[in-house]
């Protein structure tokens, strides 16, 4: 159970994160898709960004 909870912590912010960039290109692509290819690209260009600059942590097992 703790290492479930660990797991939940650890990963929460990037599924919300994820789970809101989702949203956020599914609402643009029903008002364009023009403009719903330009949001799903900035999006991808931001995850890289920002795994590139916050790599994923190591944990000792």
């Amino acid at each position: 159970m703790k290492r479930l909870q660990k797991i939940f912590r650890d990963y929460a912010e990037d599924f919300f994160v994820f789970v809101g960039l989702i949203l956020i290109n599914v609402a643009t692509f029903r008002l364009s898709v023009t403009a719903g290819l330009y949001m799903l690209g900035f999006s991808c260009l931001a995850i890289g960004i920002f795994t590139a600059l916050h790599p994923p942590k190591r944990y000792p097992p």
